[in-house]
């Protein structure tokens, strides 16, 4: 899994932010904007292959963000 394919799926508009992401990040002080600003611009940090998913962090003074994304076939 690359970043620069789920990048073409975020740009395209073919990504789902779930309600507890939603959650989360308003509670963290985040907005949806913000949220795929990470995903194009943040690195792949980790990668769960059985799960098809991988932890995209970006670092975006003065807050360290983590996202989960998930990228299905």
């Amino acid at each position: 899994m690359d970043i620069e394919s789920i990048r073409d799926r975020v740009r395209d508009g073919n990504y789902l932010i779930k309600s507890h992401a939603v959650q989360h990040a308003l509670k963290e002080g985040f907005e949806r904007k913000q949220m795929v600003e990470s995903v194009l611009e943040g690195i792949i940090i980790e990668e769960y292959l059985d799960d098809q998913r991988v932890l995209i962090c970006e670092y975006a003074d003065p807050v360290y963000v983590e996202f989960v994304t998930a990228l299905y076939p």
